[in-house]
């Protein structure tokens, strides 16, 4: 027994569970002017050592900021 993986460490990748709050901030004020390209590299920046859990919220979370976001509009 106690063989049995945890949730943050299933797939190998049990990040830290944390994203700089500067970063995250600088981001979401830019968002819905970034091209398509570079908000996928800013996302996989945020999120790369991330808990998958955590960056799938994360990712979400900007996904909707930008389908609100006055400059797509």
């Amino acid at each position: 027994m106690g063989c049995g993986a945890t949730d943050s460490s299933l797939g190998g990748q049990g990040g830290t569970g944390s994203v700089d709050p500067k970063k995250f901030k600088e981001l979401t004020e830019v968002w819905g002017k970034l091209p398509e390209k570079e908000r996928a590299n800013a996302i996989y920046s945020l999120t790369w050592d991330l808990d998958p859990r955590y960056r799938k919220s994360i990712e979400a979370y900007f996904k909707k900021l930008y389908s609100v976001s006055p400059a797509n509009k």
